[in-house]
């Protein structure tokens, strides 16, 4: 809020990310200052290096050898700057995509008029149950545009907002205690996670306060969805959106109820199309690429560096089908389609039925090239619940019951951690098959 008060324009870094990814950022958005910890600076520095860019680092904190803080620019600066026109809407800034398929790409919004933003606030305020005085958890990464967007709307409406460092679990259900939490955006994961907690350690806290619990960013397999359901009651609701173009579906409790493993419909004049790979409209039903265009206030953008300016419909790369009452199912992502014998097996699936098995935490399904006549197969990795064992018999005869032969992964690894961004999406590029150790 501060750089956009100034004139700048802020971009969220991820800092998970190694060096070069960014030192990608870095020469695409033409940073010119770099505030960072003093833990990231051995890494922004070498982004720097690599991107061979002239960038001001600036530490947040004080670090052991004196370097340059934002405590001292601001003292060096004792007026403050003179009201900016615009700042408002540039404070959404520079966002970039994840970066889970490919390099991420900045999405430069058009500034927007005063009526689309009071149209975003508003819409965004009453469906997630920001308001004065409230209390708001903020659970995901502010570098990814969900908690980012509402965390900056909820401080503008003078909510009291608590930041997690990391997310983890008890914790989180502790500041709802604590706080009288009301709102709090959290992805499939880290539900997941709460759910593996003891039944012990989830009775000791109370989380009746919470009448938002908002979740997005990746599909949740319904298995996880339906006990949230259960625990957390009408307060589970879920949006589809991007960061191109903000929230597209919204699904609340009773909705998924009638229609369990949906992301909801269209919102504010916002639309969901499914086309078949030559273009042409699918039917009701049938899987195709999802394209999408942003509700009627929102803005328009382009790629940094890239065309001008894209225009709506979109495809973000996911894949789905509408049913008859225009409800989106998402059936994962078009990257990720494996090839079987000449039959797509959607990955989406795959983890859905590993995560309905009860020691099952989290899963992810990849394809690989296959040594047979199939052309691709499936690989499986899993992360059991804390005190869970499972062998790969085991999980294949459970898996048996709930899909089809030629779905069933050839190879399942079981992992200590799957590598999932804040956000809760896999980079699965980084996970490998061994070789394989059922059929």
């Amino acid at each position: 809020m501060a750089i956009a008060s100034a004139g700048g324009n802020p971009v969220p870094i991820n800092y998970h990310w190694a060096a070069p990814e960014v030192a990608h950022v870095i020469r695409d958005s033409g940073i010119t200052v770099m505030f960072c910890d003093p833990s990231l600076r051995g890494k922004a520095e070498s982004a720097i290096a690599i991107a061979d860019g002239n960038v001001r680092l600036i530490s947040i904190e004080p670090p052991r050898d004196g370097y340059e803080t934002h405590e001292q620019l601001i003292a060096g600066k004792p007026n403050p700057l003179p009201y900016q026109d615009g700042a408002l809407p540039a404070s959404m800034g520079l966002i970039y995509t994840s970066g889970t398929t490919g390099k991420p790409k900045g999405v430069l919004r058009e500034r927007m008029t005063g009526h689309q933003l009071l149209s975003v606030a508003g819409s965004t305020a009453s469906r997630m149950g920001l308001r004065d005085g409230g209390s708001m958890l903020v659970a995901g990464p502010l570098y990814h545009t969900s908690p980012n967007a509402v965390a900056l709307l909820a401080l503008r409406m003078g909510a009291n907002i608590t930041i997690m460092e990391y997310f983890d679990p008890e914790s989180f259900l502790a500041l709802v205690e604590k706080h009288s939490v009301e709102h709090a955006k959290v992805v499939p994961t880290m539900l997941s996670r709460l759910l593996s907690l003891p039944d012990a350690t989830k009775a000791k806290y109370n989380v009746s306060s919470l009448t938002h619990l908002i979740h997005s960013a990746a599909p949740c397999p319904p298995a996880i969805k339906s006990r949230a359901l259960d625990w957390f009651g009408d307060a589970v609701q879920e949006f589809y959106g991007c960061t191109e173009g903000g929230t597209i579906t919204w699904i609340t409790a009773d909705e998924w109820r009638t229609k369990p493993g949906s992301v909801g419909r269209p919102i504010d004049g916002s639309n969901v199309s499914i086309v078949r790979d030559d273009g042409s409209a699918a039917e009701a039903g049938e899987v195709g690429h999802v394209q999408v265009t942003a509700p009627e206030y929102w803005p328009q953008f382009q790629y940094l560096n890239r065309a001008a300016k894209t225009d709506f419909p979109i495809d973000v790369g996911d894949l789905g089908y509408l049913d008859g009452d225009g409800y989106l199912f998402l059936t994962g992502r078009s990257a990720e389609v494996v090839n079987v014998g000449g039959a797509n097996v959607y990955p989406a699936e795959i983890e859905a039925a590993a995560l309905e098995v009860e020691c099952v935490e989290d899963a992810a399904a990849v394809g690989y090239p296959s040594d047979s006549d199939l052309g691709e197969e499936v690989a499986l990795f899993v992360v059991l619940r804390p005190g869970q064992t499972s062998g790969n018999e085991e999980l294949i005869r459970q898996l048996a019951s709930r899909l089809a032969a030629y779905k069933l992964p050839r190879t399942i690894e079981i992992r200590s951690s799957l590598p999932r961004d804040d956000n809760g999406k896999v980079y699965k590029k980084r996970l490998t098959p061994a070789e394989p150790t059922s059929s």
